[in-house]
């Protein structure tokens, strides 16, 4: 990241009524037992993972798995967690990147798919050897830009795409867009897409400092303490669903852009406590504290939820927020009449990716626990 600039990231219809209170006693308990990790050193594995961006799983069930760190890297597994192959690399070469690619996500005949992100590209890969096929490249308008690669769609893929956070003003000095959204929009096979939006939300809450003393402008952005953002997730028949971590309120939208369903839960917002408040706003560098400090408007509650997938049966599990000290977390699934059919409990550090075929994949890192990518038989 280029110190020059000063740039500083700590980690981007038709509605139902809103479902009752969630009460565990009148949902079904869904047990998730672990059948496969993949990046335990303690077991003796010999793959050792730095951070886990995003997973993604094939009909075959092999994983495809991608680090997220300066010189990215994605792996291919097989089903029963043996390594096969790197899926493209570091470099200047056809299906290579040199600053960074968004995915993978898997399509519905398993080709594999990265966004790279500078130029804008989708890479193709081939489903049976992992070898790059072609690339498409992506033009933005305007001052516009392509941000996340959400997942397939008949014809194309799901991505994200909105106004940049930093702008340029006519005299040369940069300021920060004080309207900041992504849109979801549909990009089809050839690179082209029209740019009516299936879906818009606000763009994650961060905190925005401009340098105006340093050479050039510099300015540094950082996390807002429990800060929203927006949620989405491709799911069975073609079906975007999106939403804003502030609520469990997920719009199904569909790729003509008209709205199938709305699903809206009521939940107990869960508070944030003073000594979480103090160590998630704690910055080790003095100046970030001190931007910190001047700049945080804290929330009083966490998020509605943490993320949410979409499973083979169009159930969307939630996870939801958890209350200071819990070392579990609760997810909720819910069905597309808004209601609560099951639940389930995992370790607070997994996050669900994808839920498809008896199993539920998952990536485990955060607190102690080393990055590890852990599978889950389902057990209705």
């Amino acid at each position: 990241m280029c110190l020059g600039l000063f740039c500083v990231l700590l980690l981007f219809g038709c509605g139902r009524d809103t479902g009752s209170a969630w009460e565990k006693g009148k949902t079904a308990t869904i047990t998730l037992k672990e059948v496969l990790r993949i990046g335990d050193e303690a077991a003796g594995d010999t793959i050792l993972f730095r951070t886990i961006d995003q997973i993604a799983v094939n009909r075959n069930g092999n994983l495809l798995v991608a680090e997220g760190t300066r010189s990215p890297l994605v792996h291919a597994f097989d089903a029963n967690g043996a390594y096969l192959r790197q899926i493209g690399a570091q470099g200047e070469g056809p299906g290579e990147w040199q600053y960074g690619i968004d995915g993978p996500v898997v399509g519905i005949a398993d080709s594999v798919y990265l966004m790279n992100l500078y130029p804008r590209q989708i890479f193709v890969y081939d489903p049976v050897d992992f070898s790059f096929v072609r690339s498409i490249a992506l033009v933005a308008e305007g001052a516009n830009q392509f941000g996340f690669l959400i997942g397939t769609v008949t014809g194309g893929w799901y991505v994200t795409y909105g106004p940049p956070s930093i702008l340029n003003s006519e005299d040369g000095s940069i300021m920060v867009n004080e309207d900041q959204y992504s849109e979801l929009i549909k990009i089809n096979r050839d690179g082209s897409y029209r740019t009516d939006p299936l879906g818009r939300v606000p763009a994650i809450e961060m905190i925005y400092h401009i340098n105006s003393e340093a050479e050039g402008g510099g300015f540094a952005f950082l996390d807002v303490p429990f800060g929203r953002s927006g949620v989405y997730s491709a799911g069975p028949d073609d079906l975007l669903y999106h939403g804003w971590s502030e609520n469990i309120e997920i719009a199904i939208v569909s790729a003509d852009g008209s709205v199938r369903d709305t699903i809206r839960y009521a939940h107990d917002p869960v508070p944030i406590t003073d000594s979480e408040m103090a160590e998630a706003s704690k910055m080790e560098n003095e100046f970030f504290q001190q931007i910190m400090d001047d700049h945080h408007e804290p929330h009083e509650t966490k998020p509605g939820l943490q993320t949410f997938v979409v499973d083979e049966r169009s159930r969307v599990w939630v996870k939801l927020s958890r209350p200071e000290g819990a070392t579990e977390a609760e997810w909720l699934i819910l069905n597309r009449q808004s209601q609560a059919v099951a639940r389930a409990t995992l370790s607070a550090t997994v996050d669900l990716q994808v839920i498809q075929g008896g199993y539920a994949y998952g990536v485990q890192q955060g607190g102690s626990d080393d990055p590890m990518v852990v599978v889950y038989e389902i057990q209705e």
